[in-house]
């Protein structure tokens, strides 16, 4: 499957017919070709006057803009690009769109119809949030290359298992060791460029040197009993999703949701409807996972895979991958959910290090039985150091 990106013309050009890649000279135009350039396999220009432009077709500057234009005018000219672009993309291809509204709204219903997915990592953004976006990831080639490779680990890991676990179909009775880093993935959720499954959640158990809990409980705790109700007070996980679920729908609405260490009788059966929700939406997701053995605690290779994981794919700079425009977490009422992209709360700031890739492989190995569980960690020894800003 190919990566397509489609850029938007802009105002600001040379005064004499030139390549279509170098005629706009806006800043945001400049940015936009690069990042298209550098993450898709090949990219096309979306012009008011000339409709679809290949980047190096020579084209005349021009002062016309489909904000000036009615929507039926609007609905021809994406009918006229459709038609040319149609030709270049194939079902499963991942399209994405550096474009204004007006240039994608009726464009994109098109491209998802013939089978492709489509992101718009720039939209709901002013032009100024759009400049600082790109920028902070065309800066960051380090981090994309880290990227890539998280990602060719875990095809590796779901290749290994066969596939991908399920949630709605986990009994409990699978040969699962007692301790792990599970990773979730959503349906519907892809990488912003690429036809692929973009990690949801990072979830780890037995960090703290108590706890005594297998691999199985807190997997069953998230989603749920048999008869699909479920109890969110026990998972962090299943309250968010609930939330979320009630701000998307207000028939679901609970209103002892989250309130108090143990609902009472009536309180839990108000919010059975809900909890039937959270288990249907969390019983549609799927999940791999790492088996790590080492000895629980806070300093274990468990805490070090999460937050690095979890480092790389938000930290700092936001997600690299962000959510798509239906991701039911776009709801939450916790805002750390909704601008990280991820299900998860703590360590969306941490200060990732490309040196756990490394181990990562090791635990993608030992997990694959191609090598034995090492006799202590494996992690840096001093890597809980690092800073979490």
């Amino acid at each position: 499957m190919a990566c397509v990106g489609l850029i938007s013309c802009v105002s600001r050009k040379r005064a004499s017919p030139t390549k279509a890649r170098d005629l706009y000279v806006s800043p945001l135009f400049v940015k936009s070709r690069q990042y298209v350039g550098e993450r898709c396999d090949r990219w096309y220009i979306l012009s008011a006057k000339y409709g679809l432009v290949q980047p190096d077709e020579v084209i005349a500057p021009y002062d016309e803009t489909l904000k000036a234009k009615s929507r039926t005018e609007r609905e021809k000219w994406a009918a006229e690009v459709w038609s040319e672009l149609a030709s270049h993309v194939r079902r499963g291809d991942q399209v994405v769109v550096l474009a204004g509204l007006r240039y994608r709204e009726f464009l994109m219903p098109m491209i998802e119809r013939h089978g492709c997915q489509v992101s718009v990592p720039l939209e709901g953004k002013s032009i100024g949030r759009q400049l600082q976006w790109l920028s902070r990831h065309l800066c960051q080639p380090t981090r994309y290359a880290d990227l890539e490779r998280l990602y060719a680990s875990l095809r590796k890991l779901e290749k290994g298992l066969g596939g991908k676990r399920l949630m709605s179909a986990c009994s409990g009775h699978e040969d699962w060791p007692d301790s792990r880093v599970y990773l979730f993935f959503e349906p519907g959720e892809h990488r912003s460029d690429r036809d692929e499954p973009r990690v949801v959640r990072v979830g780890t158990h037995r960090v703290s040197r108590e706890s005594k809990s297998t691999f199985w409980h807190p997997l069953r705790t998230h989603r749920g009993n048999a008869d699909g109700l479920g109890n969110h007070r026990g998972s962090v996980f299943r309250l968010h999703v609930g939330a979320a679920l009630a701000a998307k729908d207000a028939e679901l609405v609970a209103p002892s949701w989250g309130k108090g260490q143990a609902g009472d009788l009536v309180a839990r059966k108000s919010e059975e409807p809900l909890e039937r929700a959270v288990s249907q939406h969390i019983g549609t997701m799927s999940v791999l996972w790492l088996d790590v053995e080492d000895p629980p605690g806070p300093a274990s290779d468990r805490a070090y895979l999460e937050r690095n994981l979890i480092g790389l794919l938000v930290g700092r700079t936001g997600p690299a991958d962000p959510p798509s425009r239906g991701w039911l977490g776009l709801f939450s009422p916790d805002d750390r959910i909704r601008v990280s992209g991820l299900w998860n709360l703590d360590f969306l700031t941490y200060s990732y290090t490309p040196d756990f890739l490394a181990v990562l492989d090791e635990y993608v190995s030992i997990t694959l039985g191609q090598k034995p569980q090492p006799k202590g960690s494996i992690a840096p020894n001093d890597w809980h150091r690092n800073r979490e800003i």
